[in-house]
């Protein structure tokens, strides 16, 4: 799957944005951090669309700085729309209690546990102790790490590999543009692609060009 990140700053132009990107992708992140103004309703609106809704954490490398109760009921709300996936990170203290909510209310949702780590790829055995961590917790692993080597892009795919369709796995920067690439061939789920040049992390590819490049070498 190719999957666009949404990064308006409010929910009618992330909606627009959202239909936009669906006619050339498979699924749209909402990254609701960036919206100025963040209501339950608009989570509502968001979870119609084939989408992850992710409220990245200031230390995590987001733009969330709010209450930090209200982040988490944000994300009660989405899974009690069944928004297809929400992405959590690792380092949430309380992402169990999130999967708890999911499973006593029968929701459809599935949640991603995620790493990031903006300046390098961390070891091949340090990677997989890191996505052993996110599966004993959610239903799919996700680590975004730095590519400043080509050790580093090799350590990514073997661990891809490894997680084959539990995954998702994207090197960073400018290097690690051959991850976005290859990333779903070695078994990530999906892959992020930029649109119009909006981008929300270093490296994301046009999804045209992506397109492009998926013709040719698949």
């Amino acid at each position: 799957m190719i999957c666009i990140p949404i990064i308006e700053n409010n929910i009618k132009d992330a909606l627009i944005s959202a239909e936009r990107a669906l006619e050339v992708a498979d699924i749209v992140e909402f990254r609701v951090d960036y919206l100025k103004r963040i209501r339950k309703k608009d989570i509502a609106k968001m979870a119609k669309y084939p989408s992850i809704i992710t409220i990245r954490a200031h230390w995590e490398g987001g733009r969330y700085r709010g209450d930090y109760d209200r982040r988490v009921k944000l994300y009660k709300t989405a899974i009690e729309n069944n928004v297809r996936y929400i992405d959590v990170e690792l380092k949430e203290k309380r992402n169990r209690e999130l999967v708890d909510f999911r499973n006593d209310i029968n929701s459809k949702t599935k949640i991603i546990i995620s790493y990031h780590n903006f300046g390098r790829t961390p070891s091949y055995d340090t990677l997989l102790n890191i996505v052993n961590k996110e599966l004993q917790i959610g239903d799919i692993a996700k680590f975004a790490t730095m590519v400043n080597t080509k050790r580093d892009i090799l350590t990514i795919l073997r661990v891809i590999q490894k997680f084959e369709g539990k995954i998702i796995g994207v090197g960073m920067g400018r290097k690690g543009k051959l991850t976005r690439i290859l990333g779903t061939y070695f078994g990530s789920i999906l892959t992020f692609a930029s649109m119009e040049g909006k981008s929300s992390a270093p490296g994301q590819i046009d999804v045209k060009k992506l397109k492009e490049i998926y013709k040719l070498i698949f």
